[in-house]
C-alpha cells in the first residue's frame, strides 16, 4: 500500500490567493506612497518604476521557487513512505491577519507532522541559521537562507495549530518537525542549521522513518489532515462570544429568512440582559423577548 495524498479545498484556496493578491497590491501602494514622501516629484516616477519592478520580480521568484521537482518528490514520497502517511502538497495558511505561509509539503503520520520546504538547487552548500553559502569555483557565495524562512513557517504553523486544534495541540506539539529538502545537491554540510537539511526523497524518507513513534493515533492523523484540508482564512475573534463564554452564558447569532440578525440566549432573562448589554456597545438592539415555544430561551434583534 502507498501513502495517501490529500489536496487543499480548492474553493478555500482561491480565497487565500485572492487575499494574498489584495495584500500584495496594498504593499505596492504603500511602497509608492513612501517614495512620494521621500523623493522630489521629478524623481519619484522613476524611483517608483524601478521599485515596483523589483517588487514584482521578487514576488514572481517567491511564488515560483521550488515548484520544479515538487511533483517528482511527491510521487517518490507517495511510493516510499509508510501507508499510514498522509501527504498534503502546497497548502496555504493564514495563522494571523495578513500573515500567510505556503508549505511545499506537509506529511502527517503516526510519527508526527513534518513540514517540508523543497529547494531544487544543485551544487555544494554550507547551511547555518545565520546564512547559507554555495560553492562557486574556489569560493563560497552567500545565497538566500531557507533555514530562516522555514523557521517562520514552523512558528506560524504552530500558532495556527494552537488556535485551531487547542484540544490536541499539547499532546502533539513536540512531534512537529520542519525539514528542508535539497533535490539536486552534490554536497551539504548543515551542522549549524537548527532545521535539518536532507538530500532528495531518500534522505527525507530516512529522516521520517528514523523518528520514534509520536503521540498521534490513527484518529488524530485523520483529524489533523482533515482540519488542514479545510483550513480557512483568519477570522477576527468574536469579542462578545469570548467574554460571555468566560461567564458560561450560552448564546448564538443568526439571521432570519428576511435577513434580520438576531441573538438567542439559552438561560435566564438576567443572562440575556448581560448579553444584550455587551452588544449595545456597538449595536442598536431590540427589546429582549422570551421564546414562545421554550421559556428558557430569550432573543433580541440587532439593527
Amino acid at each position: 500500500m502507498f501513502a495517501k495524498v490529500i489536496y487543499q479545498d480548492e474553493k478555500i484556496k482561491k480565497i487565500f490567493y485572492k487575499r494574498i493578491k489584495e495584500k500584495v497590491e496594498r504593499e505596492k501602494q504603500n511602497l509608492k506612497d513612501k517614495i512620494d514622501e521621500e523623493y522630489p516629484k521629478i524623481l519619484s516616477w522613476l524611483v517608483k518604476g524601478v521599485a515596483v519592478y523589483n517588487y514584482n520580480a521578487k514576488q514572481v521568484h517567491d511564488e515560483s521557487k521550488g515548484s520544479d521537482g515538487e511533483g517528482e518528490l511527491r510521487l517518490q514520497m507517495w511510493a516510499l513512505l509508510p501507508r499510514d502517511s498522509i501527504i498534503l502538497p502546497d497548502f496555504v495558511f493564514e495563522p494571523q491577519k495578513d500573515e500567510f505561509i505556503q508549505i511545499d509539503h506537509t506529511i502527517v503520520n503516526l510519527k508526527g507532522i513534518f513540514l517540508i520546504e523543497v529547494k531544487t538547487w544543485s551544487g555544494s552548500f554550507l547551511a547555518s541559521d545565520r546564512e547559507w553559502k554555495m560553492k562557486q569555483g574556489n569560493k563560497w557565495a552567500s545565497v538566500s537562507n531557507p533555514t530562516k524562512q522555514h523557521k517562520r513557517h514552523f512558528e506560524l504553523f504552530n500558532l495556527w495549530l494552537q488556535g485551531n486544534m487547542p484540544e490536541i495541540y499539547p499532546d502533539i506539539k513536540d512531534f512537529i518537525y520542519p525539514v528542508i529538502v535539497l533535490k539536486r545537491v552534490d554536497w551539504i554540510k548543515s551542522k549549524y542549521s537548527s532545521i535539518p537539511v536532507v538530500a532528495g526523497a531518500s534522505g527525507l524518507v530516512d529522516f521520517i522513518i528514523g523518528k520514534g513513534r509520536g503521540k498521534l493515533t490513527p484518529e488524530i492523523v485523520e483529524t489533523v489532515a482533515e482540519k488542514l484540508r479545510t483550513a480557512k482564512p483568519y477570522e477576527e475573534p468574536n469579542i462578545y462570544e469570548a467574554k460571555l463564554q468566560e461567564e458560561k452564558i450560552n448564546f448564538t447569532e443568526g439571521t432570519t429568512r428576511n435577513g434580520k440578525k438576531y441573538v438567542r440566549v439559552y438561560g435566564t432573562r438576567e443572562e440575556a440582559e448581560k448579553v444584550a448589554q455587551d452588544y449595545k456597545v456597538n449595536h442598536k438592539i431590540s427589546e429582549i423577548r422570551q421564546d414562545k415555544s421554550d421559556s428558557n430561551v430569550f432573543f433580541f434583534y440587532l439593527d
